[in-house]
């Protein structure tokens, strides 16, 4: 939290920072609160099944419900990575695309204004031209000798200021129309390297999907585990609780696919930077 105001009391400045450290408690606290708890009942259950059994199997049960739990926070620890990562790598491609999109956009702006302005500087040339030559029509017309001659000297010159005018636009209308086909020709290059992320989505969902199959699993295990608590079932409990922890594990295994995935789309977006800055 940054404090603007460096001249704020002692009083506020405390005050803040206490509730800066409350925040920060409930934060962490929901972060490692268990995510897998008994209901108040099936733990009343759970609590009477471990204090009749012998120690050593009271002991395995405590530890295989503490290692579910310990699994299922690494869980919500991934989905915070990866979430983060996620919408991390949403912004700087969403700034990357619209930079994408204005490539050369300063320089092709300029040579289209420039294009314009030289349009509208020979506009006056290009009209003389038109008048000298109706003019010289009309004298020709007339069988005047003297005036088509000189007319015609008039002509000739501006026919030639006219041509070198024609020069000049023509080669501003091919150097905008080269900056255009570079910028879209980088703008295409650029895209594909981020389109090559369209691979890694697919492997995303696959995760996703694979990482939901398990969980679905993992839910149906849990109403078994609960029927076996609720019955005393050692045995059943145990073998319960080893099938909910195999599928965590699994759940855990696509969370950390999910997230390599999305560290390799963050490395393209940043190659597809790189390659940028070097235009």
């Amino acid at each position: 939290m940054r404090i603007r105001n460096r001249r704020m009391s002692m009083g506020m400045t405390i005050g803040m920072a206490g509730l800066a450290f409350l925040l920060s408690l409930n934060l962490s606290m929901t972060a490692f609160a268990a995510p897998f708890e008994f209901t108040p009942t099936a733990k009343k259950a759970f609590d009477k099944m471990v204090s009749a059994v012998s120690s050593s199997v009271s002991a395995s049960l405590k530890k295989q419900y503490a290692e579910l739990q310990t699994l299922q926070r690494q869980d919500l620890d991934w989905d915070s990575k990866i979430n983060a990562l996620h919408f991390k790598n949403e912004e700087n491609e969403g700034k990357l695309r619209k930079a994408i999109r204005e490539i050369d956009s300063a320089k092709i702006k300029a040579l289209e204004n420039a294009a314009a302005s030289l349009k509208k500087q020979h506009e006056p040339l290009f009209k003389l031209y038109e008048t000298q030559k109706t003019q010289l029509s009309l004298a020709r017309s007339f069988k005047n000798k003297n005036l088509t001659s000189a007319l015609s000297v008039q002509v000739e010159m501006t026919k030639a200021a006219v041509q070198a005018a024609k020069k000049k636009q023509s080669d501003k209308s091919a150097e905008l129309k080269k900056a255009k086909s570079d910028a879209n020709a980088k703008m295409k290059q650029l895209r594909r390297m981020l389109d090559e992320n369209d691979a890694t989505e697919s492997k995303i969902k696959a995760a996703k999907a694979a990482a939901g199959t398990y969980k679905k699993m993992f839910a149906t295990e849990g109403k078994v585990l609960g029927g076996a608590v609720r019955g005393g079932d050692t045995n059943g409990t145990a073998a319960s609780f080893t099938r909910m922890i195999a599928h965590q594990r699994q759940i855990l295994v696509q969370k950390y696919l999910i997230h390599s995935y999305e560290e390799r789309i963050a490395g393209a977006i940043a190659k597809t930077e790189t390659k940028m800055r070097s235009f």
